[in-house]
This record gives structure tokens, sequence and C-alpha cells, in this order.
């Protein structure tokens, strides 16, 4: 929950003065029903508070959009006179809160439908979400009580429940632990390195016979040391001295059992929004970062198509380094103390 921004309250003469028009909201939804209600969705009352929330957040999201396309922190003017998505930002504003409302009924609702509890271990992050932000005054000065925040955060989870309810392990959209895991081990895999530089110590690079002997006394080297340790465990060992009261020295040796060694997700080519607005979101590309951008989706590929298990390659990432490199089967670290965590897998779930 790190909605709760300081500069919010200069959103407040913006939003709370916005707050008086519809923007043609459809027939399900109508404003204004009582001092303590913003609006009515389905038959459901949005309370005020939530509203104003909702839209302090809009406008703080395009104050960082107009922020990313100019480079300077806009002004409450520039908002206000600005235009984001094709719109004025004053109706993008009141689209963004009133569709964010639309989303806490629909979460509010599916709960009650499967018959959804807070569990304790919830109800006890709420009280403690509510305690951290009891001392940011820009909530309450613009008319979110504690009430309200209290309603957004238990949404929040309510809607984690109502996604474990149909796409959790298992459930009626989800999928088993095994297909997981299965689709994980698709597009995740292990790779220890060695780099080779062929720059000296001031970044300068070395002549043609001291880069050719350095590459093949270095990449024998790695190679030899790469075969010994493929399919083993590679590691380092870092120590530590304290100190007891009775003078006694114990040395405590903690062990990093995945040292030079990274996880690599295989490249997937993204699609573009057709929603996006292109006034925001212009991006240079230079030569240089296209140029490492193309080493690095090629070294994917290699690793993904041509890289076979536990045989140490040497490969020319760049002019200036040579890796050589061994993958290694992911499923080794899939473990519950590791990459098979419950956090791991949660974000899997969603992600898939």
């Amino acid at each position: 929950m790190n909605k709760f921004n300081k500069f919010a309250a200069a959103a407040a003469a913006f939003a709370l003065a916005a707050a008086t028009t519809s923007c043609g909201a459809p027939e399900a939804i109508t404003f204004g029903k009582g001092s303590q209600t913003a609006l009515t969705v389905d038959g459901y009352d949005v309370p005020a508070g939530v509203f104003i929330y909702n839209e302090m957040y809009a406008y703080n999201t395009a104050k960082y959009e107009l922020y990313a396309k100019n480079g300077t922190m806009p002004t409450l003017d520039d908002v206000k006179n600005a235009t984001i998505k094709s719109m004025d930002a004053s109706e993008w504003i009141q689209d963004q809160a009133t569709e964010a409302c639309r989303n806490y009924v629909a979460n509010e609702k599916e709960f009650e439908k499967i018959g959804g509890e807070l569990s304790a271990e919830d109800k006890a992050k709420v009280k403690d979400i509510l305690a951290s932000s009891a001392s940011d005054t820009s909530l309450s000065e613009n008319g979110v009580g504690e009430e309200s925040i209290r309603k957004i955060v238990e949404n929040s989870y309510k809607a984690d429940a109502v996604f474990e309810h149909y796409y959790g392990l298992g459930a009626e959209k989800g999928c088993s632990e095994d297909e997981l895991k299965e689709y994980y081990q698709d597009k995740t895999t292990r790779v220890k390195y060695f780099a080779i530089s062929f720059l000296d110590e001031n970044g300068e690079k070395y002549g043609a016979d001291e880069t050719r002997k350095l590459n093949n006394m270095r990449t024998q080297e790695a190679a030899e040391k790469a075969a010994k340790e493929a399919g083993q465990t590679v590691s380092t060992t870092t120590t530590t001295t304290t100190t007891t009261d009775k003078n006694e020295t114990t040395t405590t040796t903690t062990t990093d059992p995945y040292a030079n060694e990274v996880t690599i997700t295989k490249y997937t080519t993204t699609t573009v929004d057709p929603e996006a607005d292109s006034e925001t979101t212009t991006t240079t590309t230079t030569p240089e970062q296209a140029a490492a951008q193309k080493a690095q989706k090629d070294y994917n590929e290699y690793v993904f198509n041509d890289l076979d298990y536990y045989k140490a390659v040497k490969y020319q990432y760049d002019d200036d380094t040579v890796y050589i490199v061994i993958r290694a089967d992911i499923k080794e670290r899939m473990t519950e103390d590791d990459l098979w965590s419950k956090e791991n897998i949660d974000s899997l779930i969603s992600e898939r």
C-alpha cells in the first residue's frame, strides 16, 4: 500500500472541485447521494472518502505521467491544463477515480458472493497499515478519514481472496502445482558464468597479441574450472568473527551456494497497448543502448535455444567481453526456502 503519497494534499482544491461533476457516468452509477456517499455503483454505496482517495491517486498518476514526458514536476495548473490520453486531465482523473470505484464495488460484491472472510493475519495487516498511515494528515485534510482508509485496505485483501478463490492452485480457473512448475521451468533457467574482459584497469583495450594470449589463457582456466564445477554446487565462503563476554572468539561461516550464478527469464516480445498515449511514452534509444539491447536479446536466445545443460561454453557477448557459461537445471533450486517460496508461487500464479 505505497499509495499514501505526501504530496497528495496539493490535489485538494482541484480534486474536490472536480468531484461535483459526473462526466457522463453510466446509468448504473449515480453521484452525490448524501454527504457520506460519493456515488452508487449497481446499488452499492461508495463512501465519499474512498472516492476522494481514488481522485487523489489518479491526480498523482497524471502528475507523474507529465513528469515522465517533460522531465520537470508539473504544478497544479500544469495538470489542470494538460491532456492525458486525448482527454482533459480533469475528465481523465474523474474517469480513473470512477473506474477505481467500480473495481472497489466489484471486489466487495464478489467477496460476499464467495462467502469470503478476512483471516486473522489479514486483519492484523490492515491494522498495521492504519497505524502507519495515521501520521499522514494529507488524507484526513482532504476528507479521507480512517474508516475510508480501512475500507480501501480491506478491499485490496478481499480482491486477493477473490483471485485466490478462482485462480489459486487447484481452483476453478487455476492450475495444479505441477502445471505451475512446468510454466516456470519453461521460462526460467540458471546460468553459472565466468567473465573474461579484454580491457585493462584503465578501460583501454589490450592489443591483438595480448588479447589472443589473454583469451587463450583465461578461456582455458575458466573452462577447466567450469567443467570441474558443472553439475555441482559452487560455494563461496564469508567468514565473520565475533568476540564473546569471555573474550572467546567465535567464527561463523556463511556459504553462498550460488555464487557466479544468475536466473534468466526467457525473452518474449511485448505487445504494445493500443490505448497507450504516445504523447507520454516517447522514448529515445541511443545507438549504444540499441546495441546493448541486441546483445542481451541474442544472449538470451542463445542460452535457451542452443546451450546444453552442464556444458562449459565460451560466448562472445560483445567486443570487450567473453563469458564462459554453464546452463544448470532450474529444478534443483525450486525449494520452499529458495525459488519455490510462497511469495514466488503467488507471484507466478498472478503472472500466469
